[in-house]
């Protein structure tokens, strides 16, 4: 009988290619987003945040590839969005290898990575570990993390229903409450977080270009 020689150490699988907007990303608002939503695979809940963060752009499950300065054109800034299950957390590992190994679009900086529960109950001890294992690599690439609790509030409404968060505005305590009217604190204290990480993330871009070194970056 003959035996086939075992590899024992076969070769990693290569990066599976990145779905990309080939033109500028569709829908876009009248302002250019700062920055884009990316949900690495279907329901994440990218179209929630959108509506919640409107100075942030809803790329659907795809990467902004149009990038650059123009009007016409997309920002450089992504944060990734996947659900807190097995399925998100691998998606999300998947998002940042490839962008790791720059089979992303060209001048792509991630931000940062946002889990967003999927359930109230506690993860499973596997699923926490395991997005434990991705917000390490997100940080090892220089990204920002950042987890986003259970919302009961927005499972009664659509999209286009929930307020969306201003910078400049306060929080009247008889707004409080209502997802309609003001966002809930969670996504308040989030929508904050991002915008700063953004601000940093731009200004780096802008100093490296007028420095002309490479602005391709996390």
């Amino acid at each position: 009988m003959l035996f086939e020689a075992i590899d024992q150490n076969p070769p990693t699988p290569a990066v599976p290619p990145v779905a990309m907007w080939h033109r500028a990303v569709p829908n876009r608002p009248p302002r250019p987003p700062l920055l884009w939503l990316v949900g690495v695979h279907g329901g994440a809940g990218v179209s929630s945040l959108a509506a919640s963060l409107r100075w942030a752009g809803d790329a659907g499950q795809r990467w902004p590839a149009r990038i650059g300065a123009g009007a016409d054109m997309d920002s450089p800034l992504v944060v990734l969005v996947g659900r807190s299950h097995l399925r998100g957390v691998n998606a999300l590992h998947r998002a940042l290898l490839a962008h790791q190994a720059r089979a992303t679009p060209a001048g792509s900086s991630v931000v940062g990575v946002l889990t967003v529960a999927d359930s109230a109950r506690p993860l499973p001890v596997p699923v926490a570990q395991r997005r434990e294992e991705m917000e390490g690599l997100a940080i090892e690439l220089g990204a920002r993390t950042w987890r986003l609790g259970w919302l009961e509030q927005w499972r009664a409404l659509e999209p286009y229903e929930m307020a969306a968060w201003d910078p400049a505005a306060g929080v009247s305590p008889m707004e409080e409450g209502d997802p309609t009217r003001t966002p809930p604190q969670p996504v308040r204290l989030l929508a904050e977080q991002i915008l700063t990480a953004a601000r940093i993330a731009g200004t780096r871009i802008t100093e490296r270009a007028q420095h002309g070194a490479d602005p391709v970056g996390p």
